[in-house]
């Protein structure tokens, strides 16, 4: 397999799973559980799953240089734990659809920092491809229904930063997978990001948690599938393609959020939506149609 069509299958397998959020996140708060403490459960779990099963098969893979601990403490900070809990707090002042489109702006903010940080090339397919994906998903998340909005300054600088914490993961990612195991990376980024979210909730909160079973078992789920297995299978492909390229190609999980939606939740898809889906189906084609001008 090419190291381009690998790239972007890992992108897209990434990107189905991390779409997973949304319905594990419904299903966690039918029983009204804090959000910042789930979240902060979500990078924990995921971290010490990832971590415990990197001992057990690979251990020699955790050793990385001094210097590298201050920037996956960065990286951990800005992409993680800054984009769990600004998301989280865009919800609080807007709505889920406003915070959501703004946390879409992620895209578009790798594609800028990528040109100037990893001297990628912006060319008019990208820009092209960008443009259709975040119309597609404006269309799908219904940004266009007033009912769903809710603008205000402070939900949109939190929704913002959101999407740009969700920019420096790939940022940070593609520069880390150059020396790094993509596993190496994600267990670093998820142990930083989640010390982080501890300092910031406190550990009162994790230990009185009480939570019914079900709950548990979705925290779980959000834990294992959106987030160590989405979150590693995308930076994996990070490895073959551009930061750039694998961030527009990773809105396809809206249209797999949506889709799941409609299938376990009975939520109608409007035309509009299925007019946003064939969106991003198309800027994720024209990306991959035309492949850029130098090898990874």
């Amino acid at each position: 397999m090419r190291k381009e069509t690998k790239g972007y299958s890992l992108v897209i397998l990434g990107a189905t799973l991390l779409g997973t959020i949304g319905i594990f996140g419904r299903l966690i708060y039918l029983h009204e559980p804090d959000p910042l403490t789930v979240v902060t459960f979500r990078a924990l779990i995921a971290f010490f799953l990832l971590f415990f099963a990197t001992i057990l098969f690979n251990p020699d893979s955790l050793r990385i240089r001094r210097i590298d601990y201050l920037y996956f403490a960065v990286y951990g900070l800005l992409s993680v734990t800054f984009c769990f809990l600004l998301f989280f707090y865009a919800i609080k002042f807007t709505t889920i659809a406003t915070a959501t489109i703004l946390l879409y702006t992620y895209p578009a903010f790798i594609v800028i920092l990528s040109t100037f940080l990893l001297k990628e090339e912006l060319t008019k397919t990208k820009f092209l491809a960008l443009l259709l994906t975040f119309l597609g998903c404006i269309l799908v998340i219904q940004v266009y229904d007033p009912a769903q909005l809710k603008l205000n300054l402070r939900g949109i600088i939190y929704g913002l930063g959101a999407g740009l914490g969700a920019g420096f993961y790939s940022i940070f990612g593609k520069k880390a997978v150059e020396r790094y195991n993509p596993w190496t990376v994600v267990t670093y980024a998820l142990g930083f990001g989640g010390f982080f979210l501890l300092l910031i909730r406190g550990a009162s909160p994790l230990y009185t948690a009480n939570y019914p079973l079900m709950t548990w078992v979705w925290i779980s789920a959000l834990a294992i599938f959106s987030t160590l297995l989405g979150y590693s299978i995308y930076t994996r492909g990070l490895k073959y393609i551009e930061a750039g390229r694998a961030g527009i190609v990773a809105t396809w999980e809206v249209v797999v959020a949506s889709f799941l939606a409609f299938i376990i939740f009975g939520e109608k898809l409007t035309p509009l939506q299925i007019f946003g889906a064939l969106f991003i189906f198309l800027g994720i084609f024209i990306i991959r149609a035309h492949p850029k001008e130098k090898e990874v």
